[in-house]
């Protein structure tokens, strides 16, 4: 068969495939939104019993994929090295503008819990470049056998349930083109999404072309399965214990009691006026009935049983699931003051290794709708690295971003790459920050020499900026231990108002003078 060029030859092969997943993404989408399999369910079961099974079922597997996907966010995107060149900016504006971290934050709950993500490069009614996640239940991507994270071909099937038209719009070789169909209906109703996509009933549309490379980008996992994918048993284990658990319970509540005779005693069948006794009635449940039994007989009553070790089973359970799919124990039991310090720490630097691994897989695929991106709204960068910044992975809560941030500051790291790394900060944050400190730099040292007496020196502009001045100074500093006078060392760095009181140098440069003498002469 010869390898398919155009969308429409690509068409039918990429909604047979799109068809062929739909069973797989539905059952594992049950398994991360609280609808997974019910336990022990026969093909007869009755309605009742059904309606018990559904509380049976904990969404471990939903919680697991939130948990992860929280700690996947996007922290910004730049140009180069420059945060504030024109091409920064405008892609700065292009993120803000399609809410990106939301977008890639969609497509990485996808990949965690279907499989695979989508992120397509398209261009709205302004000419300006439009980012979207696409769901796999609509959308599908053939990878590329070199590059698994760029599409040789991709579809996408979606329906107007007002106009009643299936759209298709496929994707390949720099063309991309529309297909539609009536919607399929059963007994005049429409059929459900998501709808077959494959068939011979659809007409070919328009075709249009796009320039640079294919506008779609793969999430996928290592192993190519979502997060939880492999694990279903497990979750399917605890669901089947929980059922156990709330049977036996809900059958205590209704203990079992019967009449139990002794040798040759029998109930009699009239009471002493010859009247026949009906001793259902006698012996109806009911707060304060009393019973008065016949001599001779005597109450049965079942035992309840004892439910603490299937919640122990539960727990255990529960811990399973925890360490084969990186999730933190807390997240699946609030109290759990039953896991030492160190399990809860090996546990969460499982998940923030699976979480690295995940975002090094989807940064160059970010960075690559980027660059497209950029070419769509026509911005030149020049050839400069596109990069998209995402959280540590490390650091989700406040508390321990401003630990990493205060330890970095100590180690001597700028204020603004401190922010940016550690608290994710964007550039207009970092920028912003910046101005508010140098303002209250400036007052303060404004205020401090206001207190004057009157014919001091006035301090500049200049000198009213604390870190420009330690600068200045440094830089006069070295100037002066070079030998050149001290006013035309304070000329020279700026700081003209500086007055050097007479026959007085600086304590700091007089100590690093000592410190540079060396050993005293004879």
């Amino acid at each position: 068969m010869a390898t398919p060029t155009t969308p429409e030859e690509w068409f039918p092969i990429l909604t047979a495939r799109l068809d062929a997943a739909q069973p797989t993404i539905s059952l594992l989408r049950s398994y991360s939104n609280g609808n997974a399999p019910l336990p022990e369910m026969g093909k007869n079961t009755a309605a009742t019993w059904l309606a018990f099974q559904r509380k049976s079922r904990t969404n471990y597997g939903g919680i697991a994929c939130q948990s992860h996907a929280n700690r996947i966010r996007m922290r910004g995107v730049r140009v180069g090295s420059d945060d504030k060149s024109p091409a920064s900016e405008a892609l700065r504006r292009i993120a803000r503008d399609n809410r990106l971290p939301m977008v890639i934050g969609d497509a990485v709950r996808n990949m965690l819990s279907a499989r695979r993500g989508y992120l397509v490069a398209g261009v709205d009614g302004d000419g300006k470049a439009l980012l979207t996640s696409e769901m796999p239940e609509q959308f599908y991507a053939e990878p590329d056998p070199v590059r698994p994270w760029r599409a040789r071909a991709a579809v996408k099937v979606y329906r107007d349930t007002i106009a009643e038209v299936d759209y298709g719009l496929a994707w390949a070789n720099g063309q991309r083109q529309w297909f539609t169909r009536p919607s399929r209906t059963v007994n005049g109703s429409q059929t459900t999404i998501p709808l077959a996509a494959s068939g011979s009933d659809w007409t070919a549309g328009p075709i249009e072309s796009y320039v640079g490379s294919m506008p779609v980008w793969i999430f996928d996992r290592a192993d190519g399965m979502g997060l939880i994918e492999p694990h279903l048993d497990v979750i399917d284990r605890i669901n089947l214990g929980k059922l156990q658990r709330l049977c036996i319970t809900a059958m205590q509540a209704f203990r079992q009691r019967a009449l139990k005779k002794e040798m040759d005693a029998e109930l009699p069948e009239k009471d002493e006026a010859g009247n026949p006794i009906d001793w259902k009635k006698v012996f109806e449940p009911a707060p304060g009935a009393l019973w008065d039994l016949p001599e001779g007989i005597n109450i049965w009553e079942s035992q309840p049983s004892d439910i603490r070790p299937l919640l122990d089973a539960e727990k255990a359970d529960a811990r399973d699931f925890a360490g084969v799919s990186g999730t933190p124990v807390s997240m699946l039991q609030p109290d759990s003051a039953n896991q030492s310090a160190t399990g809860a720490a090996a546990t969460t630097a499982q998940q923030v290794d699976a979480c690295q691994s995940d975002i090094d897989r989807i940064r160059l695929a970010v960075a690559a709708c980027l660059v497209t991106a950029l070419e769509i709204e026509r911005v030149p960068f020049g050839g400069e690295t596109i990069e998209a910044d995402f959280e540590n992975p490390a650091w989700v809560t406040l508390a321990e971003k401003m630990d990493a941030y205060s330890k970095a500051i100590a180690a001597g790291m700028s204020i603004g790459m401190a922010q940016k790394t550690y608290l994710g900060w964007s550039q207009e944050q970092i920028d912003e920050d910046e101005r508010n400190r140098n303002r209250a730099a400036a007052t303060a040292a404004m205020t401090a020499f206001a207190g004057q007496p009157k014919g001091a020196q006035p301090v500049s502009d200049a000198v009213a900026q604390s870190e420009d001045v330690k600068a200045k100074a440094d830089a006069m500093g070295v100037l002066i231990r070079a030998g050149v006078e001290p006013d035309a060392a304070a000329m020279q760095v700026g700081l003209n108002g500086v007055k050097f009181r007479a026959g007085v140098m600086p304590a700091s440069l007089v100590a690093r003078d000592t410190a540079n003498a060396g050993p005293p002469v004879g």
